[in-house]
């Protein structure tokens, strides 16, 4: 179990993602502990930080993450290595998306966590290019091939229809396996859970 602290806004525009970044709402960060603490009634793995980006409001995290007591967990777009940087020391567990054509960027933020308890994401679209999945898991065995990989299938939404088939799932799988010693496929559990 996880409590989320989904932030909103983003740097990206994934033809995939599931949030609507029209609008939310500012908490204080008092709020943001008693929402916390009205939650923690029975055991919590940790706390995800998600979004949206949370690594866009980084000023306002560093205020925050002292005061949790929780493990933190953060989920990040990979595009922004100097905020990741500054946050590293709060977070617990690293999730760090593969985003094409941000090769540079996820590189670096790689190399920042290469040596905490961290994991790459891998969205898998219907008819995905095999040679982008290969561009990541390339990144990834050049810093350490002992970082997990997660090839997650798309969840259809707005633009994304379909899933990938499951010959592509395994496709992608058996390319990752190649160079990766560990390497996942993890659909969106909240999602089947019919959890926002």
């Amino acid at each position: 179990k996880q409590i989320f602290i989904r932030f909103t806004s983003c740097n990206l525009s994934c033809n995939y993602c599931d949030e609507s970044f029209g609008h939310g709402t500012f908490y204080e960060n008092k709020d943001v502990l008693a929402k916390v603490k009205e939650l923690s009634t029975s055991y919590i793995h940790s706390i995800s930080l998600t979004g949206g980006e949370p690594l866009l409001q980084v000023n306002d995290i560093l205020h925050l993450l002292p005061e949790l007591t929780l493990p933190l967990y953060l989920e990040t777009n990979a595009t922004l290595p100097d905020h990741l940087k500054e946050i590293k020391p709060f977070i617990s567990i690293f999730s760090l998306d593969y985003k094409v054509g941000y090769d540079k960027e996820f590189a670096h933020c790689l190399e920042i966590v290469k040596d905490e308890d961290t994991f790459v994401k891998f969205i898998l679209l219907p008819k995905q290019s095999m040679v982008e999945l290969k561009l990541a898991v390339d990144l990834i065995a050049g810093i350490n091939k002992d970082i997990p990989l997660v090839i997650q299938p798309v969840t259809p939404n707005k633009e994304i229809k379909h899933q990938p088939h499951p010959e592509e799932i395994m496709a992608a799988y058996s390319l990752a396996k190649k160079k990766l010693n560990d390497v996942r496929v993890i659909p969106q559990t909240h999602k089947i859970m019919h959890l926002k």
